[in-house]
């Protein structure tokens, strides 16, 4: 019988061979499963930041929902853009800070909450889950960043605020030139409101006067701080309904064609009621937003339902005074 003689050559190559085909069969699963994670990710409402520790932090890796924010993933992959350049400036200091804090005590992951701005200039708050990737000798070589935009929380938390606040200013308040200004305050706190005024119905007459305003251009307050009672504007009031519109579109009189140049975008009208009776008017207005989202027009309203229970809490006094009066006389 012959005996088989073994080759130490071919049975390397062999071996070669089999140790290629299953690395190439371990880097395709791992490619496969490294491209249903992403599909993952794109699919939840997060963003996933990948970026090297230098300043600014740019990106090696970026998510596709990066586009919720208006940008493409080639933006910051290819260093045109930095994830720094997009933090608001007024938050960019303290991020910063933070990081190098927490790398400084060996953070290995930590949470923050910043404003961001997207592409077409809006402001957006995120909650940022940061991971802190080092080496065997502790340099930093990635920072992972998980980024949830969290802006309707924090501008739900930001009303609350508002009304708590404008509660406890009114309940302690008798006077009513300091209570115009704490519910005009009150009002421009919410971010999409950035000007505004409060008008008084005459009782007398029934025109409708600008008692106190703030952000508004002097040509606005020269052209539009009285109406009279038969003009559009002061019907549109009495109506008793909150009107919300573009600022364009309540300019309803001759005499408002001066004031067709201010820089306002979204407005509202929103009428102040003391029992039946509309008695003022808020009017509220964005030189940046188009629309008044429906949770600030409910604060909005919410807040002149208060004036008119101000209103009708001061008048009831002024009675029971002068009742008290008249019986001491």
């Amino acid at each position: 019988m012959s005996k088989t003689v073994s080759n130490p050559a071919k049975n390397g190559i062999n071996r070669q061979k089999s140790c290629k085909f299953l690395n190439e069969m371990a880097l395709c699963n791992a490619l496969e499963m490294a491209k249903e994670l992403i599909s993952v990710i794109n699919k939840v409402p997060v963003t996933v930041f990948l970026w090297r520790p230098e300043k600014y932090w740019p990106a090696e890796f970026v998510s596709e929902n990066i586009k919720q924010f208006g940008y493409t993933v080639e933006e910051f992959t290819s260093g045109k853009l930095l994830y720094g350049n997009i933090v608001y400036p007024d938050d960019l200091e303290r991020v910063e800070r933070e990081l190098s804090r927490r790398i400084e005590e060996d953070y290995v992951d930590f949470s923050q909450e910043y404003r961001i701005l997207t592409k077409s200039g809006e402001v957006r708050w995120v909650d940022e889950r940061t991971f802190i990737e080092a080496d065997e000798n502790g340099a930093i070589k990635y920072l992972k960043g998980i980024i949830l935009d969290i802006t309707e929380r924090k501008r739900k938390e930001k009303l609350l605020y508002v009304q708590r606040d404008l509660g406890i200013a009114l309940s302690s308040s008798n006077c009513l030139n300091e209570t115009l200004e704490i519910l005009l305050d009150s009002c421009l706190q919410i971010d999409e409101i950035n000007a505004g005024g409060i008008y008084l119905i005459d009782e007398a007459t029934d025109d409708m006067n600008l008692a106190i305003h703030r952000g508004l251009s002097p040509n606005f307050v020269e052209h539009a701080s009285h109406y009279s009672v038969n003009s559009p504007n002061t019907r549109l009031v009495m109506i008793g309904q909150p009107v919300y519109k573009q600022h364009i579109d309540l300019l309803l009189t001759s005499k408002d064609e001066a004031l067709r140049q201010e820089n306002l975008r979204a407005t509202a009208l929103i009428p102040v009621k003391s029992g039946k009776k509309v008695i003022a008017a808020f009017y509220l207005a964005s030189s940046f937003e188009y629309e008044l989202p429906d949770t600030v027009r409910t604060v909005i309203e919410t807040i002149t339902t208060q004036f008119g229970i101000f209103i009708s809490r001061i008048r009831l006094e002024e009675k029971l005074k002068e009742c008290l009066r008249k019986r001491k006389s």
